[in-house]
C-alpha cells in the first residue's frame, strides 16, 4: 500500500501547471466532480473548470507564490498572480482533496484591481 500524497503537493502540481498554461496537466489532479467557489460565482465539475482556466489564460503572464501550507486533505495557497492588464493581483485558493484528486476549490482575488486597471 503506498501511502497517500499530502494536499500540499497536489495543489502545488496544480498550482504549477496553472501558471504555465499546461491545463491538461493541471486537471489531471482535479475531481470530475470539482467544485470551485470564485469572486464571480460558482463553477460546477472538471470541464467548467478547465475552460474557466482556458478564458482566463490569455491574460496570465505568472504567478509568484508567496505562502503554502498543508495537511493531508487541506491545502492553501497565497500567491501573486501577474496578468495583462493588472500586474500584481494578491490571490488565495484553498483546495479540498480527496483520493489524491481536487474535489473543491475556494477561490479569493482582488476583483478591484481588474476593474481599476481597465479605468
Amino acid at each position: 500500500m503506498t501511502a497517500p500524497i499530502p494536499a500540499l503537493q497536489i495543489a502545488i502540481e496544480y498550482f504549477d501547471a496553472w501558471r504555465d498554461h499546461r491545463h491538461d496537466d493541471a486537471m489531471k489532479v482535479v475531481a470530475d466532480d470539482v467544485v470551485s467557489e470564485t469572486p464571480f460565482g460558482p463553477i460546477h465539475g472538471a470541464d467548467a473548470l478547465r475552460d474557466s482556466e482556458a478564458q482566463f489564460a490569455p491574460m496570465l503572464q505568472g504567478a509568484t507564490l508567496v505562502a503554502s501550507y498543508g495537511d493531508d486533505t487541506t491545502a492553501l495557497l497565497l500567491y501573486y498572480t501577474h496578468t495583462h492588464p493588472a500586474p500584481n493581483v494578491l490571490s488565495a485558493k484553498c483546495f479540498e482533496i480527496t483520493g489524491g484528486k481536487i474535489t473543491a476549490i475556494k477561490a479569493l482575488f482582488d476583483t478591484g484591481a481588474f476593474a481599476n486597471a481597465n479605468a
